[in-house]
């Protein structure tokens, strides 16, 4: 199994489980190498923040001694290496591609064209496995990648649920595979500034929809419509309150409408410099609030929240109380539910009866395996 350490906590000996890249995009360390000291340093004077590393997989404990007292699960049932693997091979294809377009001002489709035919994205779309893999991965690297992969991934997931052709899901999956490529235009000063923005920074932010657009609509993608709008739309809202051109609702196409559900949902659920992440249920909350305002498409709205409802059920939770519990069940059929845990106790807390207790966080892998 494939497990991720932090630079500082590797240990001479540890064998690497997926190569670490220089900024360049050249291979530092290749997979299976194992580390030694010199190494290990040679990494801390670089900005890299964590390495993936082979680890023997636990033997499952026999049911006769498991205890109540004990319920967190051993991390492989937290993270598929299949899916982990394939995450970080799209990934690296990602950066090549966005460090790319920095230099040169243009997106290579041929690229972005072969993830599509590869399967790989497809792969990362599998049903709720997925959804339970993105909250359990610990987002290392730039954000914008990782945000760019997660709302492909779950656009990928709507079209599915939606019961779209698979060449349409296709095209849909790459329209969130770069919707957001036009900040690649903009100073990270200002795409990462922790403060708040000025008049002039926030128009310029708000251009990126249309700077994305420009960057893509003369090349490969010229013909290919329904891409381009997803990546030109995805913050527009239908009741004609969003950018860049304030359309309403019969105006805006659908994959506009869809990816501004999964680009609000994941950006909410990120850290970023300027915001601390939100647990889904609270993401819920003001996506329910913007259905009900009319500013979000209410079919695929409701639909996206009862479905990734479903998938986080066994996924873990930290509380108020600064207790972990794990989720068995949530009614879909409201909005603004919240679940029922069960404790590491083993004792079951219904949420919505419990209005002191508060959910603080999902936990990743990384956070589930760290000490109470």
């Amino acid at each position: 199994m494939l497990k991720q350490y932090a630079i500082e906590d590797l240990k001479a000996g540890m064998v690497v489980g997926h190569p670490i890249y220089a900024e360049d995009a050249t291979i530092l360390i290749g997979e299976g190498t194992a580390l030694t000291n010199k190494l290990i340093f040679s990494l801390l004077e670089r900005p890299i923040f964590s390495v993936y590393i082979h680890e023997p997989d636990p033997v499952a404990p026999a049911a006769a001694s498991e205890t109540a007292s004990n319920v967190v699960p051993p991390q492989e049932y937290l993270l598929d290496e299949d899916y982990v693997r394939c995450y970080l091979d799209v990934f690296e294809e990602m950066r090549g591609l966005f460090s790319r377009a920095v230099k040169t001002g243009e997106v290579d489709m041929e690229v972005v064209g072969n993830l599509a035919a590869s399967g790989f994205l497809m792969q990362l779309c599998d049903g709720a496995k997925a959804v339970a893999q993105i909250h359990n991965m610990v987002r290392d690297g730039a954000y914008i990648l990782h945000h760019s992969i997660h709302v492909a991934i779950l656009a990928g997931l709507m079209g599915k649920w939606l019961g779209m052709p698979r060449s349409q899901r296709k095209k849909l999956i790459i329209s969130g595979l770069v919707h957001d490529v036009g900040k690649l235009r903009i100073s990270n000063d200002i795409l990462n500034k922790a403060g708040r923005l000025t008049s002039t920074e926030l128009k310029l932010v708000r251009r990126h929809a249309e700077l994305g657009y420009e960057m893509l609509r003369y090349g490969q993608l010229r013909e290919e419509t329904d891409i381009l709008m997803g990546v030109l739309q995805h913050h527009e809202r239908n009741d004609g309150s969003g950018y860049p051109q304030g359309l309403k609702a019969p105006k805006i196409h659908k994959f506009g409408q869809i990816l501004a559900i999964a680009d609000m949902y994941d950006a909410m659920a990120a850290n970023k410099v300027y915001a601390k992440k939100k647990n889904p249920f609270e993401v819920f909350g003001v996506l329910s609030d913007d259905i009900m305002h009319g500013r979000l498409n209410t079919e695929y709205g409701v639909l996206f929240i009862r479905k990734i409802c479903h998938a986080l059920n066994g996924s873990w939770l930290k509380l108020s109380t600064g207790k972990r519990a794990k989720i068995v069940y949530i009614d879909d059929s409201r909005m603004s539910a919240l679940p029922v845990v069960q404790l590491t106790d083993g004792t079951f807390l219904d949420l919505n009866s419990a209005p002191d207790v508060k959910i603080t966080a999902l936990l990743n892998s990384q956070e589930l395996t760290e000490d109470e």
